[in-house]
């Protein structure tokens, strides 16, 4: 994951804490659902995980055992 991806997320917080706790624990547990999936321009499926009030978009590479999170962004309400 891309520092950059955390700079919309709180410095600090409760907010921060639940997020970096979630991406730390797809390590443990890559094939966590998301609560939705999408798409993207290559026709992967990506889940979508809400944490508070922010979207955690990820795919998992099985065949290298690696996590990407591509997005961290504020959640649509």
């Amino acid at each position: 994951m891309h520092l950059s991806l955390l700079e919309g997320v709180p410095k600090s917080g409760t907010q921060r804490r639940r997020v970096m706790d979630f991406v730390r624990s797809l390590r443990d547990r890559p094939d966590t659902p998301g609560d939705f999936t999408n798409k993207d321009a290559s026709l992967r499926v990506r889940q979508v995980k809400i944490i508070g009030d922010y979207a955690i978009t990820y795919w998992v590479d099985s065949p290298v055992k690696v996590v990407m999170v591509v997005d961290v962004t504020l959640a649509d309400k």
